[in-house]
């Protein structure tokens, strides 16, 4: 994989709007905006690739293709807010610990079957992490799941920087010793070789990117690299930080309070539970892992609370739900076995829509039925949260792009 170089600040995929289907009218459906309650027997018109009004009473110009859902539901199309799926090759650049200019968006790949494939079960955006074998692994992107290049797909490219703490970083790593001789000159020793020598490289990957906002950037490869970081301490972007067990968490917690780090994001943290209160106080959210899928087995050995995300969410903590490596296909499954373990329908729905993309950082574009947001929106012939629920169409940009008859 090829290092990217950050290109300071985010910018937006402006799409062409011959790229976008005609006017399109769902009618008679029963429709979940998410933002703003359900809406029965209700309308959604759709105009270059927007929303352009939802209601109870929308005038549909008669030019427009007529989709009648009678019968059916609408809700907009599935987030999934921590994705590894669709790149081409290793999700890693394994040649340093440290490689915070690494972009996601660089190994994206449009063509994949993955996309594909997730686009048959409702997934309309996703946002594309790293790895999680660099203690620092680069920038996240968010994009569209159809599309055809990757300017076409991209929303944002640039959303977060991903860190990790525990066994994936450290885990088959080589120490020097391994080796004997000239251990410095061979390739295959690598650090961190444990859990704490983790932490040290994260915290001195800050440190040196506070030193560097000290002394003024310069023009070489190490302050290059602590450009993101730095944006990080600046609150420019938020550090999306991988830890499944209570102390990697409480570990990240402490690292965010020293380098008072203003926006934090904890993903794939199985044992949040048991760290609830402190992550509430601290405003932090969660992105939980497919540990919400019954038959997962922490690679960690976390101790497993089947009601995590109910706990946290009666908390006040945002959470969402990311298949970070798993099968995005089952999010709208796991969404529903959440619910039957605890976790309120509502906040369930929003955790793989509108509080996804909050936190990934594109709730002004997708995450909700609203005027003015992207037309991405799912017909369903059931309740979201029914598991017998089958997905009917699936709308990406205004166009049908699953179920076209």
């Amino acid at each position: 994989m090829r290092r990217g170089i950050l290109v300071v600040g985010i910018w937006s995929l402006v799409i062409a709007p011959s790229a976008f289907a005609d006017t399109l009218a769902i009618r008679n459906a029963k429709i979940y905006t998410v933002s703003g309650g359900v809406i029965e027997g209700g309308t959604v018109l759709v105009g270059n690739g927007k929303i352009k009004a939802v209601g109870q009473s929308v005038a549909v110009p008669s030019d427009a293709t007529v989709i009648d859902a009678t019968g059916k539901v609408v809700m907009p199309g599935i987030v999934d807010a921590n994705a590894r799926f669709g790149v081409r090759g290793m999700s890693n650049e394994q040649a340093s610990e440290i490689t915070s200019s690494v972009r996601a968006c660089c190994f994206i790949d449009p063509r994949s079957p993955h996309f594909k494939r997730v686009v048959q079960a409702g997934v309309t955006t996703a946002c594309i992490t790293p790895g999680t074998a660099n203690v620092v692994g680069g920038l996240c992107a968010v994009v569209k799941t159809s599309g055809s290049t990757v300017k076409d797909i991209t929303l944002r490219d640039a959303v977060a920087v991903r860190a990790a703490l525990g066994a994936d970083v450290y885990a088959g790593n080589s120490s020097f010793r391994t080796f004997g001789g000239d251990a410095l000159a061979n390739i295959y020793a690598r650090r961190p070789n444990s859990r704490m020598a983790t932490v040290w490289e994260l915290r001195q990957a800050l440190f040196q990117a506070q030193q560097a906002m000290v002394n003024g950037q310069k023009n070489n490869s190490s302050t290059i690299n602590h450009q993101p970081l730095t944006m990080i301490l600046k609150g420019d972007l938020p550090l999306r930080i991988h830890a499944r067990i209570e102390n990697d968490i409480r570990v990240a917690l402490t690292i965010a309070e020293e380098f008072k780090l203003p926006r934090v994001i904890l993903d794939e943290a199985s044992e949040a539970y048991k760290v609830a209160d402190e992550i509430a106080a601290r405003q932090i959210p969660v992105v939980l892992g497919p540990f919400a899928d019954p038959q997962y087995v922490s690679p960690e050995g976390a101790e497993l609370c089947l009601n995590t995300a109910g706990i946290l969410a009666d908390k006040g903590v945002k959470v969402a739900f990311g298949s970070n490596g798993g099968d995005a296909t089952q999010l709208l499954t796991w969404a529903a076995f959440a619910v039957r373990n605890g976790l309120k329908p509502d906040i369930a729905l929003r955790a793989i829509t509108l509080t996804a993309a909050e936190i990934i950082g594109v709730a002004d574009r997708v995450g909700s039925i609203e005027v003015g947001k992207d037309a991405d929106l799912l017909i369903l012939n059931g309740e979201p949260l029914d598991v017998t629920t089958r997905i009917e169409k699936v709308i990406v940009n205004g166009r049908v792009v699953h179920g076209a008859e």
